[in-house]
């Protein structure tokens, strides 16, 4: 059954630790159908730790996660895809020994589809991304990190998620070639896409997303407007300075 409140993906009371140390304590938080949500915080805050429970690659030792109303918590991340749920990680979204068209093939099979499908799939991501089809016998490890990131983002467009959790879309990048992934992910967005967005800019973050969840050690200190997160000089001071 879905939501009758609005919440599309709703997080309640995860706990979290890696081996002896907690690092969630009882987070929860909810996203509405097509929002965009920014996750803000200092490092070690948990933010990907939440991505990664939420994408189903990481167990919580507490609390659950539900989707469109029906509890996801720990299903397995391969199959989380195919209810369109995908997650992209600044950096590490791309098999660098493999070309540009072996990493999307790859992707689309994924989900098991046919030759046709995946040159659909081709296609769909081609016309976000018309450099990447020059590239296609590239190895992924030789394209630039603003390159990379464009194929880590196409190889999600192929799976048309209905939530994209991104961690780090500036992870490393130059402000010009940020500014050109944003502008994809809002594509993206407008056109009905969920986003979750961890993220270490605070600017970054308002640009494209509405409401933000501020994270300090593993417990949320804020939940609200992202743009009021600007008039807060405490966490401004804790997101750019990186001290709590």
């Amino acid at each position: 059954m879905a939501e009758t409140d609005g919440a599309f993906l709703r997080v309640e009371g995860l706990d979290f630790s890696y081996g002896h140390l907690q690092v969630l304590f009882g987070v929860s938080l909810q996203v509405g159908r097509g929002e965009a949500l920014a996750l803000l915080g200092t490092n070690g805050a948990g933010k990907s730790t939440i991505l990664n429970v939420i994408a189903g690659l990481a167990a919580p030792a507490r609390g659950t996660v539900r989707l469109d109303g029906q509890e996801i918590t720990g299903i397995p991340a391969e199959r989380l895809v195919s209810r369109g749920l995908v997650l992209v990680r600044g950096g590490q979204g791309v098999f660098p020994d493999m070309t540009v068209a072996e990493n999307l093939d790859v992707q689309a099979l994924t989900l098991g589809r046919s030759g046709p499908q995946v040159a659909a799939g081709r296609e769909l991501a081609f016309g976000i991304f018309p450099e990447l089809a020059e590239r296609l016998g590239q190895k992924g490890g030789s394209l630039s990190g603003g390159e990379q990131q464009q194929l880590a983002l196409a190889k999600a467009v192929m799976l048309e998620p209905k939530v994209l959790c991104i961690d780090e879309l500036s992870l490393g990048l130059a402000p010009i070639v940020v500014e050109e992934l944003l502008s994809i992910v809002r594509q993206m967005h407008e056109q009905g896409t969920t986003i979750i967005l961890v993220e270490q800019s605070l600017n970054l973050a308002c640009e494209l997303c509405d409401r933000a969840v501020f994270l300090e050690k593993g417990h949320v200190r804020f939940e609200g407007a992202a743009r009021e997160l600007l008039e807060r000089d405490d966490i401004a001071r804790a997101v750019f300075l990186g001290k709590a």
